[in-house]
């Protein structure tokens, strides 16, 4: 069995999850759901960075002066959240917790007998909604682009550096030997020309005076880790390292770290230094030939916004996206992570919209798969006494799908799938394959099948020929279902059930038993259709 590693970065605990942070998740979840269902073990982790002073500030901002408090309670309102969102088996990491500081003192020390870390004293600008020492090239206006409203402030400490130039030259060959490690190809020459231009040392530790959190530096209890050396090792903390080294030689590395392109130059330039570094002095982190074993591939979505607006407190146009799953019904979470893998091409920047959630509701959803469902489930169970009906051999016309049909479909989503092209993947299960008036195998498709062969009218002259063309459309659902899983796993249980399937019995098959044709029993029961994608309320 094949392993698989995939993660989201881990969320500042500053404030409750919101529709952006989902976007990120729920890529990460269906790309879980997409492997396990294709047979192999996974780890999907996700988490929260409690050891930042944006969660001080948060916390003092509520009123509250108990910070261990504080962050269990934010650190549960994530737990709920993700819950309430439907993710499948996954790991939460709190870097406050005592697995990750050893972790943490383990990889520094490694770091340290390297002789990539030494002290020096630093003078520059610091962003606190970054969290990052600004150098001249990254300040326009004396702001930091990403946060310009906020003051860039002037500190002069004697911190630890961690010597992240010497390593350039080995970053600049592993972005040219493997240019998937960073993905897409835009963040891929982004972030080669950072490292070859403006790539240097990196401040690793605070004062210990100046930060209320934070691990203190292993010997030094004057200095403190500073946030990123130490939230970058939670991908490691997570696979077992400093807890269970044959855990962690099992899993790691990580096949897939999903980030946001504003925290690339931490994920694809010092992450993989560190690695390397760390590598040196400690066996775990190096492969069979004695190379660091980094992460195969880090993929960078862009920027997300609300109505063309950065999404911003002070905006208040942060949503939560529970809350707006709600209006969609018992199948409104199935309905949102649809609509976010849907509409936004992952590695792009994508603008979210209410008015497109309905219409992707209302036009994708109920009139076009939901209708499909429930027009064959009741003409079939009216013309075949409540059963699936029996297809006996017929003319091709009356087939709208079959093995073959199945097996492009599938072979179209996994490539799409695979390449963290969700949208792409379910456009060709709604448009079908193919190009112009030759696409075929698609919900669109078998609506218009239904029009063209109107089982509702063969059914008085042809029962023959109208089980033909039921039969098909039920066994197409199905394999449609099983396909669209990873993306809507709620939807994907009430039509197999629909189907008069047990989802729980038919899940313990492998992929190739569940997107094959014939799985549907011609005889067997049909249940009572129900509507899957119910009328939006208009009050």
């Amino acid at each position: 069995m094949k392993t698989f590693f995939v993660t989201t970065p881990i969320y500042y605990v500053n404030d409750r999850p919101h529709i952006g942070h989902a976007y990120t998740t729920v890529v990460a979840d269906a790309m879980a759901r997409f492997r396990r269902l294709r047979g192999d073990r996974v780890l999907f982790s996700t988490g929260v960075d409690e050891n930042s002073q944006k969660n001080v500030k948060a916390m003092t901002k509520a009123g509250e002066t108990d910070l261990n408090a504080y962050l269990d309670r934010m650190a549960e309102a994530w737990k709920t959240t993700w819950s309430s969102f439907g993710l499948s088996d996954h790991a939460f990491i709190r870097t406050t917790s005592a697995e990750h500081r050893a972790a943490v003192e383990r990889f520094w020390k490694a770091a340290m007998e390297s002789g990539d870390i030494y002290q020096a004293e630093y003078e520059g600008l610091y962003c606190t909604g970054c969290e990052a020492f600004k150098t001249e090239t990254e300040v326009q206006d004396g702001r930091c682009p990403l946060h310009p409203n906020a003051e860039l402030q002037s500190i002069t400490e004697r911190n630890y550096f961690f010597r992240a130039s010497s390593y350039r030259d080995a970053l600049l060959k592993l972005y040219e030997d493997r240019p998937e490690f960073v993905m897409p190809d835009a963040r891929r020459n982004e972030i080669r020309n950072y490292v070859k231009d403006h790539f240097a040392d990196f401040s690793v530790s605070r004062e210990a005076k100046s930060l209320e959190v934070g691990i203190p530096v292993p010997g030094d209890e004057s200095q403190r880790i500073y946030v990123w050396f130490d939230a970058l090792i939670n991908y490691v903390t997570v696979a077992g390292y400093g807890t269970d080294d044959a855990a962690f030689a099992d899993i790691w590395p990580a096949d897939l770290h999903l980030v946001g392109k504003d925290i690339i130059k931490f994920h694809c330039a010092l992450w993989p230094a560190m690695l390397m570094s760390a590598a040196k002095h400690d066996a775990a982190l190096r492969d069979v030939d004695g190379n660091a074993k980094l992460p195969r591939r880090v993929f960078a979505h862009g920027f997300f916004t609300i109505d063309g607006q950065k999404i911003s407190k002070s905006l208040g146009n942060a949503i939560d996206p529970v809350e707006l799953a709600k209006g969609y019904g018992d199948v409104g979470i199935d309905v949102l992570r649809y609509f976010l893998l849907r509409d936004i091409p992952f590695g792009e920047d994508g603008d979210f919209s209410r008015e497109r959630l309905k219409e992707r509701y209302v036009h994708d959803l109920a009139n076009t798969f939901g209708n499909l469902l429930n027009r064959s489930v009741a003409m079939s169970r009216k013309y075949f006494d409540g059963k699936v009906p029996h297809a006996i051999s017929h003319e091709p016309a009356y087939t709208f799908a079959d093995e073959r049909g199945v097996e492009a479909l599938r072979k179209a989503f996994d490539a799409h799938a695979d390449a963290l092209r969700f949208d792409l993947a379910l456009e060709t299960l709604w448009n079908g394959i193919g190009t112009g008036d030759e696409r075929r195998f698609g919900l669109l498709q078998a609506n218009k099948f239904i029009e063209d062969t109107k089982p509702f009218q063969l059914a008085k002259t042809d029962m023959d020929a109208t089980g033909v063309i039921l039969y098909s459309l039920l066994e197409y659902c199905r394999n449609v279902a099983w396909l669209i899983e990873p993306v809507m796993p709620t939807v994907t249980r009430r039509i197999v059930e629909q189907l008069g399937q047990s989802f729980d019995e038919e899940r313990t098959k492998d992929i190739d038993a569940l997107v094959s044709w014939g799985g549907l029993r011609p005889g067997s029961a049909l249940p009572e259709p129900s509507i899957l994608f119910p009328p939006l309320d208009r009050g």
